[in-house]
């Protein structure tokens, strides 16, 4: 390729990798990203400018990455290699169905990382050796000159601690203080007595540090006798040099760690050369005019080049390459040829991102191109590990290709999920439900699972409603009980709003009959946000008995139950008609799409025309045999209505489910929370109860009884109304849900157990049971609720 055919030149050392067969597979783990200066130039070739008014390029960032996330797990590989491929090094934790790991045969044993690794890091030193040469020394040199600083801060801060230890600085403070008493008048006791405490403090302070200093010295005065006693005097002197050196070192090392900067690694991270092509005005716009637009073919043509400017994004580990507005290009034409641009750009698709820029001007674009490929990097965390949880705001549920976090707004919205099997749909409906199970105060969890093969089991401790049975008949009954129930929840919410409404209570926000996070947190009302699941939600529609009547609550419940407070969050792996209604599929707001096997099913959950505008969920990539690269986990976002997509990667909850439903137990029993599935209340009932659980338990005390184990309660309950309540448990319920303000109806009774107990009559036990006090206070703020 000569000169004159190759309008925009490359640099030669930017694909010395891409085009050489010899060049190995890299199989090495950890490898991090290229902090090299980019260049424009060809060592063979003339070199055309592109005069924009402003600068073109900006050189790559050459100072050493601190950031925690700026390794990567693999080097993403740019030759084909012809030996047998490797099981790639994947978790396979968060796929929704096994994965076929093949039988090692003898010959893939020559690919192992053990038998080949350092032939392959012996040949990219030598393939790279100018590159790791200068990569080295700038990393070395920044860090030094960062050490020097360290060390006079070292020394600042040990002279300042040293003499603040010794003079007590804190007890002066405090001694001065307390000279000054209430309304400016002194207390000169309290004075007198705070120096003396802390002349007293300041005499033991010195004398540790006089004995701490007069030790060494009584050490050198007995090596020095011991010297001249055994005529070892020269030894000693031609060993005082190296020690004294030795101790400046170590001094000296002392200072720069104590001063180092603490937020900072301590160590400099060195990082190796990207296998990528740089990022350069002559890439980019060789990577823009390959799309064929013929606008920016004639301002080529012209001398000028479509790009404005390229800058250095750390925080997404990249750079940006910012497009001037051409009269006759918008922003759909350049983003409908993102595969295309990262195609010449030599990058898999998930590492180039374009977005409109902030200008909103059509046809000014930022190009994203990140220097490490997300499908080879495990995904963050979950979000809330160890933190508080509140759903009525917006909460993280990943992080889009800048790395800035993307939050999943509960209040107010309905949201519909696809995916393939396998693509993350159910890890990211697990985040979902673990996110409304550590809610304690705030947020109720109902789920219904269609599959059936315990994905969500973890979660029955916790959810006010479960259905997961593999009899998806059976599952549909109970679910279109549960609907039954909320919409006769929402009924009664809706009257209550509207009385605070009329009220105008200062619980609602602009006194607007809609759920605020502090009403559902008010015990009073009795109104804590609900987040309604229902997985594979297809079988649910499609079932021949309840499916009718299941569509059609739930189009009236995403119709209603918004502003009451209730979250409908349907999932199926289809999107057809067929399979969901439009009149169900059109309602959410938050809308989700995993990898989509074709472009009807992208556009009916993205909307029409996504796919030709590069919004593609079938590019996603599921970890091809001979491929570590894996998108599991991405899907484009629609956060709000009228919202544009975005592109995120979940988080991963899956290896912290177990201890994330633990916590929210633990959170909701102390809180008082748990309710219906979560306490054995497992079918949801139809309608209201026709008696009352509070009055069932006033009767039973009788004489002077002031408490009662709860066992003895349901055996006195059960013999007066038999068949009444089907269990302790669900009586137990009924309790706390007539009178929500009783935070925990059950509490520790010690008593001689009556004659009618189950067993152990007569014979003093402590257990759960409910005290008579309590049970008149809860029937006391019913009746006043009711009025």
């Amino acid at each position: 390729m000569t000169t004159a055919r190759m309008p925009f030149p490359r640099d030669p050392r930017d694909h010395n990798n891409d085009n050489d067969p010899d060049t190995p597979q890299d199989t090495r783990g950890d490898s991090p990203a290229d902090t090299r200066p980019d260049t424009g130039t060809d060592a063979g070739g003339e070199v055309v400018a592109f005069p924009t008014g402003r600068r073109t390029d900006t050189p790559q960032d050459t100072r050493p990455d601190n950031r925690p996330d700026a390794r990567v797990d693999t080097i993403p590989d740019t030759t084909r290699d012809t030996r047998p491929d490797t099981q790639p090094d994947t978790d396979t934790d968060d796929a929704e169905g096994p994965v076929a790991v093949p039988e090692l045969v003898e010959p893939e044993r020559l690919t192992w990382s053990w038998a080949v690794g350092w032939r392959h890091k012996a040949r990219r030193l030598w393939v790279y050796r100018r590159r790791y040469a200068w990569n080295t020394f700038i990393v070395l040199g920044a860090w030094s000159a960062r050490t020097v600083g360290w060390w006079f801060r070292g020394a600042y801060r040990s002279v300042r601690d040293f003499t603040g230890f010794i003079d007590d600085r804190q007890a002066l403070a405090v001694a001065n203080q307390a000279a000054g008493g209430l309304d400016g008048r002194a207390d000169v006791d309290a004075w007198l007595r705070a120096r003396a405490e802390r002349h007293r403090e300041l005499h033991d302070r010195r004398k540790v540090v006089r004995s701490r200093l007069a030790l060494p010295l009584v050490l050198l005065v007995a090596v020095w006798v011991a010297a001249r006693w055994f005529d070892q005097v020269e030894v000693v002197r031609a060993l005082t040099a190296p020690a004294l050196l030795v101790g400046w070192v170590a001094v000296g090392c002392w200072l720069v760690y104590y001063g180092r900067t603490v937020t900072a690694p301590f160590w400099p991270s060195f990082r190796e050369p990207s296998p990528f092509p740089a990022v350069t005005n002559d890439s980019v716009t060789t990577a823009l005019l390959a799309t064929g637009i013929g606008q920016l073919k004639e301002l080529a043509k012209n001398g000028r080049s479509p790009v404005d400017v390229i800058y250095r994004d750390d925080a997404a580990g990249g750079k940006v390459a910012e497009t001037i507005p051409v009269p006759g290009v918008t922003t759909e034409m350049l983003t409908a040829k993102a595969v295309v641009i990262a195609g010449a750009m030599k990058r898999p698709p998930a590492m180039v991102h374009l977005s409109q820029a902030p200008t909103g001007v059509p046809g000014h674009v930022e190009i994203l191109f990140l220097d490490i490929d997300p499908g080879r990097t495990k995904p963050r965390r979950f979000a809330y590990l160890g933190k508080p949880v509140c759903v009525g705001k917006p909460c993280t549920i990943g992080y889009d290709a800048r790395n800035k976090p993307v939050r999943w707004a509960l209040p107010g919205s309905n949201g519909i999920t696809t995916g393939t099997p396998g693509s993350g749909k159910t890890a990211y409906l697990l985040q979902l439900a673990c996110l409304a199970a550590l809610d304690a105060e705030g947020a109720q969890l109902w789920l219904a699972d269609f599959k059936g093969m315990g994905d969500y089991d973890e979660l029955e401790r916790v959810a006010h409603f479960y259905a997961a049975d593999p009899d998806t008949t059976d599952t549909a009954r109970r679910l279109r009980d549960a609907l039954l129930a909320t919409k006769k929840e929402v009924a009664r919410r809706r009257v209550t709003l509207t009385r605070l409404k009329r009220e105008g209570s200062a619980l609602l926000d602009n006194n607007a009959a809609a759920l605020t996070d502090r009403l559902a947190r008010d015990r009073r009302y009795s109104m804590p946000w609900v987040l309604f699941i229902i997985d594979e939600v297809h079988e649910a529609l499609a079932d021949p008995i309840y499916g009718k009547e299941i569509t059609e609550l739930l189009r009236d419940l995403m119709k209603i139950g918004r502003a009451c407070g209730l979250h409908v969050e349907i999932a199926s792996q289809r999107t057809d008609a067929d399979s969901i209604p439009t009149a169900i599929s059109t309602l959410p707001i938050l809308r989700v799409a995993f990898h989509q096997n074709g472009q009807p099913g992208n556009d009916a959950i993205l909307g029409t025309g996504a796919y030709k505008r590069g919004i593609d969920a079938t590019a996603f990539r599921r970890g091809a045999e001979g491929s570590a690269a894996d998108d599991r986990g991405s899907c484009w976002f629609i956060g709000s209505e009228g919202g544009q997509p975005v592109r995120v990667r979940t988080t991963f909850v899956l290896p912290d489910v177990k201890r994330l439903i633990t916590t929210a137990h633990d959170r909701r029993t102390k809180a008082g929370t748990l309710t219906g599935a979560a306490v054995g209340l497992i079918e949801q009932p139809e309608q209201a109860p026709a008696h009352s659980a509070l009055d069932d338990v006033r009767t039973v005390f009788v004489h002077d009884e002031i408490a009662l184990h709860g066992d003895v309660i349901y055996r006195r309950v059960a013999t007066r109304h038999p068949g009444r309540w089907k269990s302790q448990a669900a009586l137990m319920a009924a309790l706390k849900a007539e009178a929500p303000g009783w935070k925990s109806p059950t509490v520790d009774v010690s008593q001689v157990r009556p004659a009618d107990a189950p067993n152990d009559a007569g014979i003093e036990r402590t257990r759960k049971g409910i005290r008579l006090a309590h049970l008149q206070d809860a029937i006391t703020e019913r009746d006043q609720r009711n009025g």
